[in-house]
């Protein structure tokens, strides 16, 4: 793999309202803060003054050549065979094993954060591997399928398996962490090709001068490195690969000859889940005072930030499934599935994400970012029967076809406009206070020629106090759902045996429903603030990269010509 990003190249720079005169008396009630609730009050306008003052709250850069061949070695072998123990019960079983080895290359440039080995070691220069290779891999599987009656209508199936999961590279290289750390481990100030990831916090900007040394230095020791900061990125010598325990219980039964119906529950387990946490991060206090509160400020001084990727994370998903098929029935073939379900984990994302507090992760238990609750589909396909009397050109080869697609939102959380916890980590869940969707009719508004729908109630959160943590669960929320109906016209003509033309007439979102996105959760500073908060602007397909002719845009028409041999 070529890993060629230039992450954090050009800096980056965060003005928080922490640095100006005013804040003591924000943070006390005093002053100009005397009389005014600060949980009401809009925090973006300090951010600003910050701004334009030039009073850096926190900034870093990354200096130095960051792109990397690296290479993974893999195999993988199974057995697997089916056995009828008698004619009602049918019996398969089987094992694999996986071997996925740690990504290295050899160059000796990826290195990792070890404190009993004092300080920053690079693969093939005083560790053989970022973490240690896992041979144990073994991962079993076994199935059945039971009849009650030889020749009856019903199948009860069932299954459990182990999966293991191979590490995906890009959190290792191209994890983007929301804290501003590096990228990888290709990114820390040692080896032979070094890449500073410089921290220079609390200031204002100097006029004529540089911010960040013109060439990136080595730290590999955390200490007697003058006063810079370095972050670092770093793999955790427990790292393991990650699994799933997938099970299932399925019954089916055959309704007539074309009708069949399942009913099922559908699980899984995820284990050692590969999660991201700061494993520097700060106590909470004074973010100005951030630095001198890190666990390994006494041992590594000029160690900022040091984001670590674990195998600790778990998931867990819960469903109810069912179907009905129905094949050539009268002319009607058609599928209907509902799936009733709940998903939940430490941490859905692997990138741009970090927990709310790095030493408690598994407060983040929660909701799933994709965790739908109800989901329903249906795809029915119809062919006209063919008139005897008439002209056949016209009255044969007609087919109509529909899709049907509705699911409720899936979850989101609200974090606040600025960190306050003192922490640095950029990740602060607001306070619940009330009903969220308590006041918002969740109607179109239209104001100043911007049409927009508010989704969630902003005077239903607050701001945290400064040195805490938000109270809020993650991903408490959910965003607007979806319905969409799809219709399609078919006209089949027959030229020969061989070749059939098809002119197709399709419409989709029939009775133009209008999808929207998810609103937009970040940002909050204040029940007052006028910043977009929660509010939904915009629909899914363009908010998915596809406008206009995504899946569930507004009504459209679409004419084709197929030709079928």
């Amino acid at each position: 793999m070529d890993e060629f990003y230039n992450f954090q190249s050009l800096g980056s720079f965060l003005f928080d309202g922490s640095q100006g005169p005013w804040y003591p008396d924000f943070l006390n009630g005093t002053g100009f803060f005397k009389n005014i609730n600060i949980g009401n009050y809009d925090r973006n306008i300090l951010n600003l003054a910050d701004f334009m003052a030039g009073a850096v709250s926190r900034s870093s850069m990354n200096i130095g050549r960051q792109d990397r061949l690296v290479y993974v070695n893999t195999f993988s072998l199974f057995f697997q065979d089916a056995w009828q123990v008698t004619r009602k019960l049918s019996v398969n079983y089987g094992v694999r094993y996986d071997y996925f080895g740690p990504l290295h290359d050899s160059q000796k440039d990826l290195s990792t954060f070890i404190p009993a080995k004092g300080g920053l070691v690079f693969q093939g220069a005083g560790i053989s591997s970022l973490y240690p290779a896992d041979w144990k891999n073994f991962a079993p599987r076994l199935g059945f399928a039971y009849s009650p009656r030889e020749k009856g209508s019903m199948v009860v199936r069932a299954g459990f398996g182990v999966y293991y999961d191979q590490p995906y590279l890009t959190p290792f290289l191209a994890s983007f962490p929301v804290n501003g750390g590096p990228n990888g481990v290709q990114d820390n100030p040692a080896g032979s090709n070094p890449v500073s990831a410089v921290e220079v916090d609390n200031y204002t900007i100097p006029e004529n001068t540089y911010i960040f040394p013109a060439s990136g230095s080595t730290c590999p020791t955390g200490k007697g490195c003058g006063n810079v900061v370095y972050n670092l990125f770093s793999v955790n010598q427990n790292f393991r690969t990650s699994y799933n325990y997938n099970y299932n219980l399925n019954l089916e039964q055959k309704l007539n000859a074309s009708v069949l119906l399942t009913l099922g529950y559908v699980g899984s387990a995820g284990h050692r889940l590969l999660i991201l946490t700061d494993i520097n991060q700060p106590s909470l206090g004074d973010p100005a005072t951030a630095q001198g509160r890190r666990p390994y400020r006494s041992q590594f001084p000029n160690f900022g930030i040091i984001d670590q990727i674990q195998s600790n994370g778990g998931s867990n998903y819960n469903s109810f499934q069912t179907s009905l098929k129905i094949k050539t029935w009268r002319g009607l073939t058609s599928q209907c599935a509902y799936t009733w379900a709940h998903a939940l984990d430490d941490l859905t994302e692997y990138r741009r994400a970090l927990p709310q507090n790095s030493f408690d992760f598994k407060a983040d238990y929660g909701n799933t970012l994709h965790d739908t609750r109800h989901n329903f589909t249906a795809l029915l396909s119809y062919e006209l029967p063919n008139s005897s009397s008439g002209p056949k050109l016209l009255l044969h080869g007609w087919q109509v076809s529909g899709l049907f697609s509705f699911h409720t939102g899936q979850p989101f959380s609200v974090l606040t406009a600025a960190d306050t916890t003192g922490t640095n980590e950029n990740v602060q869940r607001v306070d619940l206070v009330g009903d969220p969707f308590a006041g918002v009719s969740h109607r179109v508004v239209q104001a100043n020629g911007f049409k927009y729908v508010q989704w969630i109630n902003p005077a239903a959160f607050a701001l945290p106090a400064p040195g805490a943590y938000g109270t809020m669960r993650r991903n408490q929320i959910y965003a607007p759902g979806y319905g969409d109906v799809d219709l399609a016209v078919f006209k089949n003509f027959k030229v020969n045996e061989r070749f059939t033309v098809q002119f197709r007439s399709e419409i989709f979102n029939l009775f133009n429903r209008v999808n929207l996105a998810p609103p937009f959760p970040t940002g909050f500073a204040g029940p007052n603030a006028q910043n977009g908060f929660g509010v939904s602007a915009d629909t899914i397909g363009d908010y998915n990269g596809a406008p206009g002719i995504g899946p569930g845009e507004p009504f459209n028409v679409q004419f084709a010509l197929k030709l079928v041999f």
